[in-house]
């Protein structure tokens, strides 16, 4: 009894609280100093494992060159994943650009003329006139209102615009950083992932269930993206080319490569063609399209992607729905791959939790000794 509190500070108690504490303090003071490039580390390994059996065909086909398959494999996804979102960038700022021009000189008064003419003889005119409207009063709030509108458009353009090429060079510097970690990520990543896995306090079993569901939710991830693209890029082509707007293959496939982009998606492309068709006089073509939009190109993105995601990660649909949302909400496009690896590293650990500390209990068998006192009073 009175030993307890010395074996609680004994020599080996107190090294061990030591050297945990010193761990803890050198292991937040190395995350302090990679935290601002975490995000581009975190980007690199979502690429990493994504294409490193392509980088492994590669690796073979060179005869087990390292570096240059790495070298190779990194400016392949470069090229084929960044040169493209700049020029898109470029091109959105330009076309950005034209559509100002064209906001700012278009009469606005004549369109909005047209427009209350068209309202007269409609059940709209009867809908205003039982509200107890006068339908001068609502001709003068609908123009202020498409004017209002109208004007705060070019001004809205004109900031983004010019937010886009400012961070045109902050984006160059992301690439740079992301491309050397991918490089070192392809060349040695193998090793990386034994060192990691030794690092796990779990059962060796355990430790490989934890890795593959990382590296499968991230497969999932970017089959979901690829698949609900190229559904949304061809029935955006197919909306375009029915209601009537010019090279509607090109807006397809610019609705194909801003699927994957969130603040931008499907919608910044069909929305400027609506737009550009009602300045057009096309108001039931700018109308359906922008139902289309709205109810089937854009829909997709919230049915597919959870549904391929939900197959490949085993997760519930439901679930992964409010994941995708809710990691896009608190950590922006990187929460796609965030909130999925999330919930299903968590379900992971649950299973293993399950395994390892419930199951045991639950299936012990009953002890012989109290069967046996309860039959000896029989004989």
């Amino acid at each position: 009894m009175d030993s307890s509190p010395l074996k609680l500070f004994s020599r080996e108690n107190l090294f061990a609280v030591v050297f945990f504490a010193i761990l803890v303090s050198l292991l937040w003071l190395v995350v302090s100093l990679f935290s601002p490039f975490l995000e581009d580390f975190l980007w690199a390994i979502i690429l990493a494992l994504s294409f490193y059996p392509l980088y492994q065909r590669l690796h073979r086909i060179l005869r087990q060159r390292e570096n240059l398959a790495s070298l190779i494999i990194t400016l392949l996804l470069l090229i084929a994943l960044v040169v493209p979102g700049f020029f898109i960038l470029m091109s959105i700022g330009q076309e950005a650009k034209n559509v100002y021009d064209d906001l700012s000189t278009t009469p606005w008064e004549e369109k909005s003329q047209h427009i209350l003419e068209a309202l007269r003889g409609t059940p709209v005119e009867d809908l205003i006139k039982k509200l107890g409207i006068q339908m001068e009063q609502a001709e003068q709030l609908i123009r202020r209102g498409i004017l209002a509108g109208v004007k705060s458009i070019p001004k809205f353009i004109g900031e983004k615009v010019t937010t886009i090429f400012k961070n045109l060079a902050l984006f160059g510097v992301h690439v740079l950083f992301i491309a050397v970690a991918l490089f070192f990520f392809f060349r040695d990543g193998a090793r990386y992932y034994r060192k990691i896995v030794e690092f796990l306090p779990l059962e060796r079993g355990h430790r490989e269930v934890a890795v593959q569901t990382v590296s499968r939710t991230v497969t999932a991830v970017v089959r979901g993206m690829l698949v609900t693209a190229l559904v949304q890029g061809c029935l955006a082509g197919a909306g375009f080319a029915v209601a009537g707007v010019p090279v509607p293959v090109l807006l397809g496939l610019f609705t194909f490569i801003n699927s994957f982009i969130p603040f931008l998606g499907a919608a910044s492309v069909w929305i400027p063609s609506a737009i550009w068709l009602f300045t057009q006089d096309q108001h039931m073509a700018a109308v359906g399209l922008a139902l289309y939009g709205a109810l089937v190109i854009s829909v997709v993105d919230n049915i597919i992607k959870p549904l391929i995601i939900g197959e490949g990660t085993k997760v519930p649909v439901f679930l992964l729905f409010f994941t995708i949302l809710g990691g896009l909400r608190v950590y922006g496009f990187l929460g796609i791959f965030l909130g999925p690896i999330i919930i299903a590293l968590g379900m992971a650990f649950l299973t293993i939790y399950r395994e390892v500390y419930l199951k045991p209990s639950h299936e012990a068998p009953l002890p012989e000794k109290k069967e046996a006192s309860r039959e000896a009073p029989a004989e």
